[in-house]
């Protein structure tokens, strides 16, 4: 029987445990490819819905691979990532996406670290 503090391991224990899902796999591969070759979070209706049909997989496979296997809180964090990477084409998403992302707004996060330099 697993001592008390190793209980909340568990669920990390299991996954390292359970074989990889191959279809899972194909997804996470597909994805991959979709984002860093075809650079699908450049559109600007990029949804978790228009990506799942792109990907011709059920949203909630792609939503669970997006938030537990690649550790993104949701969709929206997962693409905001990956435009923060590259570059947003207005100032208001980037703004949002910076603050979710540092807890602070550009203007905030400038004053704090250029008064401890």
């Amino acid at each position: 029987m697993p001592k008390p503090e190793n209980v909340q391991n568990l669920p990390e224990i299991a996954e390292a445990l359970t074989p990889p899902d191959p279809a899972q796999e194909r997804l996470a591969q597909a994805l991959q490819h979709l984002m860093t070759v075809e650079h699908a979070y450049r559109a600007e209706d990029m949804s978790l819905a228009s990506l799942a049909t792109r990907l011709n997989a059920p949203e909630y496979k792609l939503r669970r691979l997006i938030n537990q296997r690649m550790g993104y809180r949701n969709f929206n964090a997962f693409i905001n990532g990956l435009r923060l990477d590259a570059g947003f084409q207005s100032i208001g998403p980037f703004n949002r996406a910076f603050k979710a992302a540092t807890g602070l707004t550009p203007t905030e996060f400038r004053k704090k670290y250029s008064a401890d330099s």
